[in-house]
This record gives C-alpha cells, structure tokens and sequence, in this order.
C-alpha cells in the first residue's frame, strides 16, 4: 500500500508499509497488506508451550544455546497470549483466510485455556505469578494485574469468539461473547477512579487501584473497550505535559514520585506508547492530541538516520537513551497504525467486502490519495478532496477477476469527520441522489454513508454548509531539549453550536499559533487573537503571559461563531 500526499504536509510519507510488522508486540497493523503477519504467526505457534502460554521472544541465536528451557526470557510476558488470538483475528478478518484459523484452531484454543487459568476473582487476567505486561520491571511493580492487561484478556475473548464464529463453532462463539460482554463493563468499574476522573494502572496484590495515570490505558482504548466519557477524560490528562512531551507519550506523569525520565518502565518515552495513544484517542474522536502523537512519530523517522525510529527516548529531554536500539520495528510500526488506524480509519473486513474508511482529516488538508487498499483479494485507489463547500471520495477499483466482484459484494463505508457545527446539504454518488446519516459524538459528527464499489471509477460527493476546524503542527524541539510545545487538552461545544471552548496548555512566555479552516465562521474569539492572512486563511494566536513562579499555564480559549 502506497500514500500519495497531493496536499498533505510533507512528512507524510510516500510508502508507508514496514518490510516485516511485528506480529504480536504491536496489536492491530492492517495484517492484510503482507504475507507476513501468517507466516509470523505461524512462526510463533511452534513454540507456544505445552499449556498453551505463547512465547514472549526468541532469540535470533536460539538455536545455539538451550533458549526455552536455559533462560527465563521465552515466556516471561503474560501479554503475549493474548495478543497472539487478537492478532490472529486481526489478520483472518482482513485477509479473509479462514482456512489458516481452523488450521490453528488447536492453538488457538490452547492459548484460551492457558489466559482462562490465569483469571482472578474478577475473571481478569493476571500478571503476578504469571509474567509482565509491558512493564517488565521497576517502581510500579509487582501488581496483581495492570488494566493494560486486563484489557487485552478481554479483547481476546471478543477476537476468539469472532474466529469461533467464522470457523462454524457458534456455541463457542456465543458462549465467548457472552463472556465478553459480563467483562467489558465490569473492567470500566473496577479501574475507574470516579474521583480523580481516571483509570488506575492496575490492581495491586490486594485489589485495590494502583492510582498511577499511564498511557498503557490507550491500549483498551486502541480497541474501543473503554467507556466513552471515562475515556474522554482520561484523555484530557494524558494530553496535557505531564504525561505529553513534544516527541511522544511518557509512561508516567513526570509529577509522580515514581518517576525518572530515564528509567526504561517508569518515566522514559517510547514511540510505541505515543502509537497506541494516538490509535487511541482518534478511536474516541479525539483527533487534535492524536494528530500531535502521529506528528511525533513521523517526525522522529526524519530526525537521525533516514526512516529509522528509536525504540525509547528520555522523558526529561529530547534524545535517546543510552540503552535504546536506534531501529525499533514496533516503533516503525507507530508511525504506519496510527496514520492507517487512526487518522484515516481503514479497516477492511475481507469476509464482508467491506472496507471502512472513516478518516479524521487534519482541517488544512485539501486532498490525499491511498494506493492499493487490499479489501479480500479487491485493492482499491481513494483519492479524498475537500473545499468549503464540501468532499469528494474517488474510488478506483480495477480488477474484475476477484472473489469479491464475483460475488458482486464490494462496499466501502464512508464515514468522513466533520465539525459539529457543520450542516449536511445532500450527497450524490456518480451524480445521482445517495443515501446517508449522520452520527454525531462530543467532540465532532461522521457523515455515514454505504458505497458499492463498482470496477472502474465511482464518485462520491458531500454537500456542506459552515464546516469548521483548527490544526495544530507541532513539531519536535532540538537534540537535548525540553518540551515546549501546546497541548490541546480539551473542546466543548456549545448545545447550539454557536460556541466552541478549548482548554490548552503551553510555557509561559511562549506564543503558538492554531490555523484555522473556513475562519468567515467566526464571529468573536477570547483567550486568543484571530489573524487573517491572503486567500481567506487564518490562524489563532496563543499568547502564554510570563510567569516566572510556573513555567507552564492554561489558557481557555472561547470561539463564538456567527448566526
């Protein structure tokens, strides 16, 4: 798969694609484009252990030492075995290779057994006396069991249930989503803080919350777990600079007593963790802090040697550790899933012939192309366009000789970000009336609408009125640096529309500058100055007033739009 940017900012790549994905330490890579991901994951089967327990690593020299049975490296992790069933699912519904689940049924359903036997009370998945998540030592050890964890055990079972389903086993099926379903809820409950509007870390050995905000909490979230206000303002903490430095997400708050911008699991940043946050927050909508984490992961392959992503930097200053390896696959990775996953919100579904394509486009973006989208054995060319008074999808589909043109089965599901001040005028397909609704959330509205896919060229076309957006581009600081740029915290909308309050932090002294799509909507701006510039552009100025006793501050920044 290839991205043309036409319009797009010039550190989108043009490919973007790693030459070899990690399978299972970074959940949810579009598994479809590669042979890859079955061949790894045929790999990694050959070694789950007898109980089912699915390997933590291998080394690449494991065939010269007694690896499995003379370290205690193989299976240290309890996270890989659930990763392996969601990555397995992942790949199956996008590539439509059925045939490979019932081949690794035996597997798969050994690896259940072994997560099953690892539950506690709550019928969560645990770490202690198990092994770690992510965090593989240090001051936030031991727990019981980290909501990271938690939260991949339960999407484990809604990802077994849907192999159960596609491979005729429906009473499994059932029985596994039923499970799902008694979980997911209990999971929100038993790690949320009501009072500190948070989720804890984990539970420790007594069951009791681990008050620790982290990042890891995006990973349930990567996967649409979390309930939705809880996750908003969840969100609204990690964005701010405690937990948000300009070049990725720090494990930690730096106000913790527990943390130390170098320790490797307890303050560092890794590129992996500003991934998942990102995937993450555009999932929930919140596509400003989002679009900052995938800024600081793209821009990190253009800063050093050409394409290479450190695997973990300091969480004081802008460098590497002295530890870190200088080319980190799931760092790469990072900057491929939040961009796919996330930004443009590709998903295809092989067995539907569907593929969903509900991207939050950053508000200066006028037009992009997608390249060779595999949906089954289809791949499909978008090419998006946008001006004030709406968008245009073309959608290219060439081959003619496919299961899925066969079958005459090809959708792409169209559900396109827009401001929640914008109205929908109509919308046509190849020039003729289309059907659609629209769905709106807290912080913007998706126009949804169904597309058949014909071979050749078919248009798509949305009509709008007053559609609004703001785009910040932030970017990483010099080598050795601290952090220093804004942090988009949150936006509330008005019921009516009319009035839009951001919440945003940044240093004192310091001046950022918002750019602003279709700015003749506005009508009075407070907390910041509106200035226009040629051809109807604009940007917000931000101003930080100097405050020697607190080097960073908040600013609430008030649009009021006109009638």
């Amino acid at each position: 798969m290839s991205l043309i940017p036409i319009s797009a900012p010039a550190w989108l790549p043009a490919t973007a694609l790693p030459a070899s994905p990690s399978v299972l330490a970074s959940p949810g890579s579009l598994a479809a484009i590669l042979s890859g991901p079955r061949t790894g994951i045929a790999f990694i089967s050959k070694f789950q252990r007898e109980d089912g327990k699915i390997p933590h690593e291998i080394s690449q020299g494991a065939n010269f030492v007694d690896w499995f049975k003379g370290y205690p490296y193989p299976y240290a992790s309890a996270d890989a075995t659930p990763l392996y069933l969601i990555a397995m699912n992942d790949y199956v519904v996008q590539s439509g290779d059925v045939a490979f689940a019932k081949e690794k049924w035996d597997s798969l359903w050994k690896a259940y057994e072994f997560l099953r036997s690892t539950y506690d009370e709550h019928g969560f998945a645990q770490n202690f006396n198990v092994g770690h998540g992510w965090v593989e030592g240090g001051p936030l050890l031991p727990v019981k069991t980290e909501l990271y964890q938690t939260g991949l055990g339960i999407e484990a079972l809604r990802a077994l249930a849907n192999l159960a389903h596609l491979t005729g086993k429906e009473d499994a099926s059932k029985e596994l989503e039923e499970t799902f379903q008694q979980q997911k809820p209990l999971m929100n409950e038993t790690f949320w803080l009501a009072d500190k509007k948070r989720f804890a870390f984990a539970l420790d050995k007594s069951d009791h919350p681990v008050d620790e905000p982290s990042v890891l909490a995006t990973v349930p979230m990567w996967f649409g777990l979390l309930d939705k206000p809880k996750a908003d303002a969840m969100i609204t903490q990690l964005a701010d600079f405690d937990q948000q430095a300009d070049w990725g997400m720090r494990i930690i708050s730096d106000h913790s007593p527990k943390f130390s911008g170098g320790g490797y699991h307890f303050g560092s940043v890794w590129p992996l963790f500003t991934g998942w946050a990102s995937v993450g927050e555009y999932r929930y909508h919140r596509a400003l802090p989002a679009y900052e984490n995938l800024r600081a992961n793209a821009l990190l392959a253009f800063d050093g040697s050409l394409g290479h992503v450190t695997e973990v930097l300091s969480g004081d200053f802008y460098q590497s550790l002295s530890t870190s390896s200088p080319h980190q696959i799931w760092s790469a990775a990072m900057v491929v899933s939040p961009m796919l996953r996330g930004l443009f919100g590709l998903q295809p579904d092989a067995a539907e012939g569907t593929l969903t394509f509900a991207p939050h486009v950053p508000a200066d973006w006028t037009s992009f192309a997608i390249r060779n989208v595999p949906v089954g054995l289809a791949k499909l060319d978008l090419h998006y366009a946008k001006d004030l008074e709406g968008m245009t999808l073309e959608v290219f589909e060439g081959s003619s000789k496919t299961a899925a043109r066969a079958s005459n089965k090809l959708f792409i599901n169209f559900q396109p970000a827009i401001s929640l001040r914008a109205k929908v005028l109509s919308a046509t397909l190849n020039g003729r009336p289309a059907s659609f609704h629209v769905e709106a959330n807290a912080a913007d509205q998706h126009v949804v609408a169904r597309i058949p896919v014909s071979a050749g060229t078919s248009t798509f076309h949305i009509r709008l009125k007053d559609d609004f957006g703001l785009t910040y581009e932030s970017t990483l600081p010099r080598l050795g640096s601290t952090a220093g740029g804004l942090r988009i915290l949150s936006e509330t909308w008005s019921p009516s529309r009319d009035r839009l309050s951001l919440a945003v932090s940044g240093l004192s002294g310091r001046q950022y500058r918002l750019t602003v799509w279709n700015p003749t909507q506005i009508a009075a701006v407070s907390g910041a100055k509106l200035t226009k510039g040629p051809a109807g552009k604009a940007d917000l100025l931000v101003e930080f007033p100097p405050n020697p006793a607190d080097p960073i501050a908040q600013v609430a920044i008030t649009i009021q739009f006109v009638k």
